[in-house]
């Protein structure tokens, strides 16, 4: 029987800094101004330094898991050229990892790339599955024997409608035709994947972290409003999952959009991820541009975060029986909170650790749950003004950290629910 696993999720570029790749070519260039804002790096949570003492801090929250990145561009800097430094350390981390007990989650691809990519291999490309796989051959081939879970791409779908839907990220083109391309090619490289790390190591388990919302009509008397969230639910929930049983991808939005293409996934996959956060409400308007106005409201009564977005710890009940009827296993990837409400973020983990064990109880196949997120970090169009950490981060003095009491609070639910479940094993016996 596999245990349940409690961890909490990082992203390499989010938190280790000093790095140069594709964001921080975009950010030099003004790619994430705009509404007035303009977040910068600024080294994210300096993980990259301080990663000895981040990992004394994952040893007192006491998880059985970390789900982390490694950063593509610090492993490969121009195309070609590896940096063996920078392997050994990843090496170092993750071996430290086992030595505290902690199940490393490995995810390939967090949304970032080298500087050289897009130029030379970008995912509207063949070439790009070449250009990762070896990428991700240098880890397997470092790492495989240690490494027993493998994310291939977090949130594919959410970083190809940044970069090729509404031009947010790198390389900021506004296509959908190329949008859609640039998905399946990256649903083709996790297929390649999966079945050189399956080859090499029959027993990893090998997964995408996919990001689900729950979509309700910002009108519920008007059909065209339910309609419409229908097809938008289907599109961002459904139609990854439904293509590797059908092995097509396609979509179509009337009158605007239609694609349609063969994709040989044949169901190569061993658990879906699961990165949940909110509600969202969808409303059609009369524009060509813009046919579809989303917005947040707190219907639910269980407050907004800081970052807008209305929490909905019922929704996660929700997403996992969806899941569940893809018939593969289930983490939790992803799930957290941006707030300076510490009380606020207890209530919001409280609330859907819940529903997550709920799910569990009910027979779904769900094997754990990782906290969103680990530090205090970069938050993309954010910068670092929104905090989703168990841990803080000063960025003004030298980015020290210190545990929240969400974080301490996390340890006395993990430690609960661990001898609860040693407990019931033993009375097996």
């Amino acid at each position: 029987m596999k245990p349940f696993y409690w961890g909490v999720a990082s992203s390499a570029f989010q938190t280790e800094g000093y790095v140069q790749n594709d964001m921080t070519d975009w950010e030099a260039l003004g790619g994430f101004r705009q509404d007035g804002k303009n977040p910068l790096y600024q080294n994210g949570s300096a993980h990259w330094l301080h990663w000895q003492d981040d990992f004394r801090l994952l040893e007192q929250i006491g998880v059985t898991a970390y789900r982390f990145s490694v950063e593509w561009a610090r492993i490969e800097p121009e195309r070609g050229q590896i940096d063996q430094a920078a392997l050994d350390q990843y090496e170092r981390m993750v071996d430290r990892m086992l030595e505290l007990n902690i199940e490393p989650f490995l995810t390939l691809h967090h949304f970032t790339h080298p500087t050289w990519f897009h130029a030379q291999t970008p995912w509207t490309s063949e070439l790009a599955q070449e250009a990762f796989c070896r990428f991700a051959h240098i880890l397997l081939n470092r790492l495989g024997d240690r490494i027993r879970y493998w994310i291939t791409f977090n949130e594919p779908l959410v970083w190809a409608l940044a970069a090729y839907g509404d031009a947010k990220f790198p390389p900021g083109k506004s296509n959908l035709n190329e949008m859609m391309l640039a998905l399946k090619n990256m649903l083709k490289t996790h297929s390649c994947l999966y079945r050189h790390i399956k080859s090499a190591f029959p027993l990893a388990q090998v997964g995408i972290a996919k990001h689900f919302i729950i979509f309700a009509p910002g009108r519920n008397w008007l059909a065209v409003d339910r309609s419409l969230t229908d097809l938008i639910h289907h599109f961002f929930n459904e139609m990854i999952p439904q293509a590797f049983k059908s092995n097509r991808l396609k979509f179509r939005f009337p009158l605007l959009f239609n694609f349609d293409e063969p994709i040989d996934l044949n169901n190569q996959i061993d658990f879906w991820g699961v990165n949940y956060y909110y509600r969202m409400l969808a409303s059609f308007r009369l524009n060509l541009r813009k046919p579809i106005h989303f917005a947040f409201k707190d219907a639910s009564g269980e407050g907004l975060t800081d970052m807008g977005w209305e929490i909905y710890s019922e929704g996660l009940a929700r997403i996992l029986k969806l899941v569940a009827g893809y018939g593969k296993d289930i983490y939790i990837t992803e799930n957290g909170i941006a707030t300076g409400n510490d009380a606020l973020r207890m209530r919001f983990m409280d609330a859907h650790i819940q529903q997550a064990l709920k799910a569990e109880q009910m027979g779904l196949p769900v094997k754990g749950y990782f906290y969103w997120s680990f530090l205090d970090n970069y938050e993309w169009l954010e910068g670092n003004s929104k905090r989703f950490g168990l841990v803080h981060v000063d960025y003004k003095q030298n980015f020290v950290r210190t545990l929240k009491q969400s974080a301490t609070h996390y340890a006395r639910l993990i430690s609960i629910d661990r001898t609860k479940r040693q407990t019931k094993n033993l009375k097996k016996f």
